[in-house]
């Protein structure tokens, strides 16, 4: 007997008793065309890529869509050295529910340290993946870092050249 498959991230907000709306984009997974198709900036977003350790820890780290990732930050707030993370293949974002494209903060996994940006909660309603990459959540960013146990905050992303801190 297999396994049941692990809540998917809308599963997990809704057990905490978040408020989110849900928007499908069937077919539109880039993030600048899934921005097109829902009416938001990149800058009204989180992205979530995905790193594991060598003991197979999950480490999500989310920053605003438009935020370039800096790796040696989320290592170290994260209590590891840069060469502890490698970005996780497919299987290990599955186990926790997602796949790739709809990566979330939120996750079934427990034991994933996720790292965020320290601007990210102060960045209000945000769109980002919903464990799926033809859906994303619409959220209060405060409430996605809050409903995260082991959140970690720091400096890991640098915004583009002109833009206020």
């Amino acid at each position: 007997m297999s396994d049941p498959a692990p809540l998917e991230p809308p599963d997990v907000l809704a057990g905490l008793g978040l408020a989110f709306r849900l928007y499908g984009h069937p077919g539109v997974a880039d993030p600048v065309e899934v921005c097109a198709a829902l009416g938001v900036a990149l800058e009204r977003t989180v992205k979530t890529p995905a790193f594991v350790t060598a003991k197979d820890r999950l480490v999500p780290a989310a920053l605003p869509g438009h935020a370039r990732l800096r790796y040696g930050p989320p290592a170290r707030a994260a209590g590891l050295r840069r060469g502890e993370l490698s970005p996780a293949g497919a299987e290990r974002p599955a186990r926790a529910g997602m796949r790739p494209g709809g990566v979330c903060p939120v996750s079934a996994d427990p034991d994933a340290v996720v790292v965020f940006d320290d601007t990210v909660s102060g960045l209000g309603r945000v769109h980002r993946g919903s464990g799926r990459p033809e859906r994303s959540i619409e959220i209060e960013a405060g409430a996605l870092v809050a409903a995260v146990p082991a959140a970690v905050t720091a400096a890991i992303g640098a915004l583009p050249a002109g833009e206020p801190a």
